[in-house]
């Protein structure tokens, strides 16, 4: 069983892996520029293509999190000491909001990529039209960061 699902990936086109891991919430941009460059793909084709995957993503993200029964789920699931956290440190956040969320969205680490930010973004009910250029602005200096780095290293290793 297991043979068959890696001679399936395998078989896979690489570009369409690449689109794949730069739409899901625990690969984005970082892991398809990653797998890109490490496959031998066109490097600024993998940049734009994992950067812009990510950011088209946010769009239907920021519109479905915003509904009443989405936002009754994420509030249950994160409970009423992240809600309260949430709502003492609020006119801290408002005073820097995109600041903060650039920042959070641009640092390339797992789990502060377009899909967290979306969701602080819609836990803060931000506005969600900055929001989105906001996530976008740090998706694309994140994928920046990795791209450099993955080159780099990638560079090292030859």
């Amino acid at each position: 069983m297991l043979d068959t699902i890696i001679s399936f990936i395998y078989g896979l086109d690489p570009w369409l892996i690449l689109a794949v891991i730069a739409v899901t919430p625990f690969g984005e941009a970082r892991a398809s520029i990653v797998y890109g460059l490490a496959k031998g793909l066109d490097p600024a084709a993998v940049f734009f293509a994992s950067v812009f995957l990510n950011i088209l993503v946010v769009i239907p993200l920021l519109l479905v999190l915003r509904q009443k029964m989405i936002m009754d789920i994420i509030h249950k699931i994160m409970g009423r000491k992240i809600t309260r956290l949430v709502e003492k440190n609020r006119k801290k956040f408002e005073i820097y909001e995109e600041l903060a969320l650039f920042s959070f969205v641009a640092v390339p680490f797992v789990g502060t990529g377009a899909w967290t930010g979306a969701l602080l973004s819609t836990v803060l009910e931000l506005n969600q039209k900055k929001s989105f250029l906001v996530i976008a602005a740090g998706v694309l200096a994140a994928g920046i960061i990795v791209f450099l780095g993955t080159n780099g290293f990638l560079y090292i290793l030859k």
